[in-house]
């Protein structure tokens, strides 16, 4: 199977923007309201969430109106992308809020919110496209 980049306009990006969204905001709510509650560490826990992308790559494999499998890999793909990215978006709000960070450890909590926000784009991008392959795979035999 051999994998091209479509072009964006022929790509289903209601899909792409829509199904992320979707499974972020139970995320967003669980975060907010187990902080609010005093656990802000709670945020520290998002590379588990990042297995909502499993989730996102099913999702986007049924709901595509794309026509060609390759196309609604890359959806998916795209899809776990902005999911991971909204977690780290999301991470990067809240860590300022689980304590004061010193002169001398701000270097590395940017660096910890850079390596977070990276890797949860690719973590999400990665498992989404994997699951969304496996779902095409199933489909085609």
């Amino acid at each position: 199977m051999r994998l091209t980049i479509p072009s964006f306009e022929k790509l289903d990006l209601r899909t792409v923007l829509e199904t992320p969204l979707r499974e972020f905001v139970p995320w967003l709510a669980m975060v907010v309201l187990v902080s609010l509650a005093g656990y802000p560490g709670v945020v520290c826990v998002t590379p588990m969430a990042w297995l909502l992308a499993l989730r996102v790559g099913n999702l986007c494999v049924a709901r595509s109106r794309s026509g060609e499998s390759s196309k609604r890999l890359w959806e998916a793909a795209l899809a776990g992308g902005v999911l991971g990215f909204l977690q780290g978006i999301l991470f990067i709000v809240v860590i300022p809020f689980l304590g004061p960070i010193q002169a001398d450890e701000w270097t590395n909590t940017i660096l910890l919110v850079l390596i977070q926000l990276v890797m949860g784009i690719f973590a999400g991008a990665g498992l989404s496209f994997f699951t969304a392959s496996l779902n095409e795979r199933r489909r085609t035999t």
